[in-house]
């Protein structure tokens, strides 16, 4: 592979990493990918170093079994973050364009995107992401793509991300710690659209569900375009934990009955099946009613949907909503789709990995939706709309620079 960049994808989610691997093949203009490993992680907490050494120990491993498995070693990191620290909001920018040429440039389009990022943040809190959602010229609405075009004022709509730089720092230092320098930063809910979700999914109006160990993450798309995302902090390690309370067993025990036999709503129980439960410490095992275990899940789900409703309400654009998407490891509980549905009032729900058709991979663990937004980290440099206006860092650089960044990769104005 002396050919390849071999780049990690990285998602630190809670309790644990997830790493995957993927060689850029430059002579083929491919990204395969080529190993992926995930490891529990005790120094990570809804998406938060609560410690450094553990992370950086735990990253370490994670990216040396990637590596390991295929004999490549990592030369470039994309981060993944999540939690409730991340904050989200939509903004307006425009720019005059007082020359007499009017035929729209490139550097137009930064500064109207530049006018869209200028909001007031706290001291504390910077910008991680601007994602442009659609461009208007001389009140003419819905242009993807405004470069090359006559107009005498271009006005943009973007979503914008920000992170706590407290925490983002320590997730970054955590990874420098493990013996990696991190290339970029991206949230992880953003990322995966890209990579999960369908045109038509984002057109027709789609809430885009990541079911993580101890986050959820949110995104809602309207006419193709992301218009809402937050991070709930409470995920599928919650159901392991009332199942252990529930029949007096370890957390081990308790998530590998989970992921065995646990199942979201009635449609999807086997009224009749008992279910062997190790006992810790002992040899011997007791059987539990199949109802019974989902009398201790179904609650916990309900809550978390519930939370889920509540939010895509508030942001104002529930009733557009037509499909909702789950991914993440959380999302594989039997029936969790059906009970979506019902929750949150959509006429179809499905389960989603990596769409098959973005990368070469002979691995089919790693298109497993537990991988997804580690896959979707290494995926959307090349997928997202724009670049080089996704952290704060941006607006300190001069423009020849800025502007270099910015369209690299850029697919919207046909660039690579």
């Amino acid at each position: 592979m002396a050919k390849d960049k071999i780049i990690a994808g990285i998602d630190l989610g809670g309790g644990r990493v997830t790493c995957v691997l993927s060689a850029e093949d430059f002579e083929t203009d491919t990204l395969n990918i080529v190993s992926g490993a995930s490891l529990p992680c005790k120094g990570v907490k809804g998406g938060v170093v609560v410690d450094i050494q553990e992370t950086a120990s735990v990253i370490e491993q994670a990216i040396e079994e990637a590596e390991k498995s295929v004999g490549v070693t990592v030369e470039t990191v994309y981060l993944g973050v999540r939690g409730s620290h991340l904050e989200s909001k939509n903004s307006h920018g425009a720019y005059n364009i007082s020359r007499s040429d009017k035929e729209i440039t490139p550097e137009d389009v930064l500064y109207a995107l530049d006018n869209a990022k200028a909001i007031s943040l706290q001291n504390n809190r910077d910008i991680l992401q601007i994602v442009p959602q659609s461009f208007t010229i001389d009140g003419q609405k819905g242009i993807p793509n405004p470069q090359g075009m006559e107009g005498s004022l271009l006005e943009v709509d973007v979503h914008i991300v920000t992170v706590s730089n407290s925490h983002l720092n320590n997730l970054v230092k955590a990874v420098n710690k493990a013996g990696f320098e991190v290339s970029e930063t991206f949230a992880g809910s953003i990322a995966l659209a890209g990579s999960v979700l369908t045109d038509e999914e984002k057109e027709l109006g789609c809430v885009l569900i990541d079911f993580g160990g101890e986050t959820i993450s949110v995104a809602v798309y309207i006419n193709g375009a992301v218009c809402f995302t937050k991070e709930i902090p409470y995920g599928s390690d919650l159901i392991t934990s009332d199942i252990a309370w529930g029949l007096h067993t370890s957390r081990e025990i308790a998530r590998t009955v989970k992921e065995k036999y646990a199942v979201a709503c009635e449609a999807h129980l086997v009224e009749d099946e008992l279910i062997p439960v190790s006992l810790p410490d002992r040899a011997d095992t007791k059987d539990i009613k199949a109802s019974d275990l989902l009398d201790i899940v179904k609650p916990r789900i309900e809550e978390m949907l519930e939370l889920v409703r509540e939010d895509v309400m508030r942001s104002g654009f529930g009733d557009l909503i037509r499909v909702a998407v789950l991914t993440g490891g959380g999302s594989l509980l039997r029936g969790l789709d059906d009970l979506c549905a019902q929750t949150l009032g959509v006429s179809e729900v499905r389960i989603a990995g990596v769409k098959r058709d973005l990368v070469v991979c002979d691995d089919d663990r790693l298109f497993n939706p537990a991988y997804s937004t580690a896959v979707s980290l290494l995926l959307y440099p090349s997928l997202r709309p724009v670049c080089g206006v996704d952290s704060g860092a941006a607006k300190k650089a001069p423009l020849k620079g800025r502007l270099v960044d910015f369209f690299k990769n850029l697919d919207i104005f046909g660039g690579n």
